[in-house]
């Protein structure tokens, strides 16, 4: 058994039940499990094991599973656990019911490698170099190998079977040649990847229960990124780009890397973690096949598996996995009564282990690189399925088992998938001109209610904070309705003409709230996934904790739980500090101070540099609170007192829940942020953000669409 790489190490276990020996050579020094192999460069960065691989890897090695896990590596399911985001979109998140492992290379190979040597008839020879095969018979049949030391000694092995797992740069077609045979056929498909890793302690609520973050490289976007929990309480990075794109390995210029990618889950990761080793690059010019199938010679006593007959880019993780699938060809082989027939043997491991994934890699890298017409049936049909998969658990699912070389290909042309992604275009619909302003009377006012999306949709209420309006949430509406969601933000009281009481006391959190429940009663609908940002955040906590029986999902914005905010004012002087703009928007004449010199004040603070707001988003909001009326009212939420007068004491939140905060906020200190969970019983994540303002749905709100779309799947499935 030529090679010790994993594709080696599953060929020797079938081999073992054919022979009385099975010597393993490998060059290398074949080290524990903490480190990566000295000859195996890509050892450091991701290595995926699809999940029919890991279905075949334990069929081969039954318990190995268990053995990955108390080695320390992570485990979930394949959707419900893996954050996919395909073309920008997060991919629905059902549980499959697929276990996947997520570990080191090292790992999965000393654990391999340990049931391997424990056979009795296998045997390893380290540090042994293949300097040639030894054949008879005028070349038809190969006797054995010829070996070299690390010291340059040599020596002959006989065999009955030499079988080379030796990689890409496997020497079999040179060999080939001298021997008088035709040449073997190579194909090659260009990608040009680099990539770039790193291993980071990232905190658990950075990932939620997710142990895998894949953001996928598409045509639109073909730079990419995966971010996986490993043992030791590790998670290994890596990015990727192709045509040269690569990812710098300096520390600057990876994160504006991550931070350019479609969608910002890995470089919010990132962020949020300490980095543990350097930059590690690795480069992968192309995919590359050996076509053995197709020679009408070969000799005899000799057989070529795992990277030496098929090197996939290794960004789809198929290699492990084909190499896996490629053992029980050859065991099937080996049963035979005639033993294996190299020409029998190559035809079945391509059909059965190599077509697809190769299939897989070369399109996908085509549509990459700008090779793949667009406006082509197959371009078009992927677009649809990746948006559709987003959208339906289904499709997600189908999907998954397609790309995991669990189901062919061909399940995702079948009328039963079609169906399915008629069904998902369907909950999609148009979102364009959608919008429309309804007044809405509940409790004696009338309030200025923007809805949009599928009118059959799952509801999401949005609930604005100070000083803005629904249109806070303009670039945050379409990503919802396209996921399906209706989506239903007011003007809340104060702020829409017709719901402005004149007494400060009319401005308490429980009557905010009310109008609330009193707007979904008169929308017909009995429960909605709640956002808020800012004050709408505090509105959302109170109706989470209050009246969980309307609430499916909470996603607060900027504003922590209401008594852990109050628990920290009381004891943090980070906190005190950062709530005394309080007395500014509560002082006697603070509209007149605000609006005064056409509101030259809150052009300012709108202006500010840590606000981020667009210019014309700053000329909105002046607009708008410059209406008569407008702003007093508003600052009557600050002046009833909820913030700080310690009455208003909410109790556990029991619905699932995302917190969004960024340590750039000046309003919420460290501690009143990352106590919140504790005022949380149900599912919680926080997250938490780098490089962003207090004002997060205007300055990233396709990350604040995300988060929402994520806790709303998790509640769904």
């Amino acid at each position: 058994m030529l090679g010790a790489g994993m594709a080696g190490l599953f060929a020797a276990r079938v081999l073992a039940g054919s022979f009385g020996e099975v010597v393993v050579v490998d060059r290398d020094v074949l080290t524990a499990g903490n480190a990566p192999r000295r000859r195996v460069p890509q050892g450091k960065h991701v290595h995926g094991l699809l999940a029919r691989g890991q279905q075949v890897i334990e069929e081969l090695f039954p318990g190995i599973t268990q053995e990955f896990i108390e080695g320390g590596a992570a485990h979930g399911d394949v959707t419900g656990n893996v954050r996919w985001v395909l073309d920008g979109r997060p991919m629905r998140q059902p549980y499959s019911g697929l276990q996947v492992v997520s570990a080191s290379r090292p790992l999965l190979e000393d654990r391999v490698r340990a049931r391997v040597a424990a056979l009795t008839n296998v045997r390893f020879l380290e540090r042994h170099d293949v300097v040639e095969p030894t054949v008879a018979d005028n070349g038809r049949r190969v006797t054995g190998v010829v070996l070299a030391d690390d010291n340059g000694a040599r020596h002959t092995l006989d065999s009955d079977l030499v079988v080379d797992a030796t990689g890409r740069g496997s020497r079999t077609p040179v060999w080939l040649t001298e021997w008088g045979y035709a040449a073997v056929e190579e194909e090659t498909a260009r990608v040009g990847l680099g990539y770039t890793t790193r291993h980071y302690d990232i905190p658990d609520d950075a990932m939620g229960d997710d142990l895998s973050l894949h953001v996928v490289a598409s045509p639109a976007a073909p730079r990419g990124a995966v971010c996986a929990r490993v043992e030791k309480g590790r998670t290994v990075v890596t990015a990727y780009g192709v045509d040269g794109d690569h990812p710098p390995t300096d520390e600057e210029g990876f994160l504006a890397f991550l931070a350019s990618l479609a969608a910002p889950d890995v470089h919010q990761a990132v962020l949020c973690g300490r980095p543990l080793d350097d930059l590690v690059p690795y480069r992968f010019p192309a995919n590359l096949r050996r076509r053995y199938e197709r020679l009408r010679s070969f000799p005899e006593g000799l057989l070529v598996v795992g990277d030496a007959v098929c090197s996939f880019n290794p960004t789809y993780a198929q290699g492990m996995t084909v190499a896996a699938v490629g053992a029980t060809v050859l065991r099937e082989h080996l049963a035979r009564p005639d033993g294996p027939r190299a020409a029998e043997f190559f035809a079945d491991l391509a059909r059965e282990a190599v077509d697809v994934p190769w299939s897989i890699a070369v399109s996908n890298d085509q549509a990459r690189l700008g090779l793949a017409d667009p406006g082509s049936p197959d371009q078009r049909q992927a677009s649809r399925i990746t948006a559709a998969a987003a959208l339906s658990d289904d499709v997600a699912v189908v999907y998954a088992r397609v790309v995991s070389l669990l189901d062919p290909p061909e399940a995702l042309g079948s009328p039963e998938f079609a169906a399915l992604l008629d069904a998902a275009d369907g909950v999609a619909g148009p979102v364009a001109d959608t919008r429309k302003v309804l007044q809405v009377t509940t409790g004696g006012l009338t309030f200025d209610v923007e809805t949009a999306g599928p009118a059959d949709g799952d509801v999401a209420i949005l609930l604005h904070g100070w000083p803005h309006c629904f249109a806070s949430w303009t670039d945050v509406v379409p990503v919802l309705n396209r996921a399906g969601l209706r989506t239903i933000a007011p003007n809340q009281r104060g702020y829409s003409p017709k719901a402005r009481p004149e007494r400060v006391e009319d401005y308490r959190l429980p009557l905010l709230a009310q109008d609330v429940l009193g707007i979904m009663d008169e929308l017909g609908v009995a429960r909605a996934h709640v956002v808020g940002h800012d004050w709408g955040a505090i509105v959302a906590w109170y109706l989470a904790a209050q009246h969980p029986d309307r609430v499916r999902t909470l996603t607060a914005v900027a504003f922590p739980h209401l008594d852990a905010y109050q628990q920290a004012y009381r004891v943090d002087p980070e906190q005190q500090q950062a709530s005394k703009y309080i007395d500014l928007l509560t002082a006697e004449g603070s509209t007149e101070y605000w609006l005064a010199d056409d509101a030259a004040r809150l052009r300012e603070l709108l202006a500010g540099a840590d606000n981020a707001l667009a210019p014309e988003q700053q000329a909105r909001y002046i607009d708008f609170h410059t209406r008569p009326g407008t702003f007093h009212a508003s600052l009557n939420w600050y002046r009833a007192g909820t913030i700080l007068d310690g009455r208003s004491a909410l109790g556990k939140v029991p619905v699932p829940t995302t917190f969004i905060w960024s340590e750039e906020d000046e309003s919420v200190s460290t501690m009143a942020a990352e106590s919140t969970g504790a005022f949380v019983s149900g599912p919680y994540r926080l997250v938490t953000l780098k490089g962003v303002s207090h004002w997060q749905p205007q300055e990233v709100p396709g990350l604040v669409a995300e988060e929402i779309l994520r806790v709303v799947a998790k509640e769904t499935r």
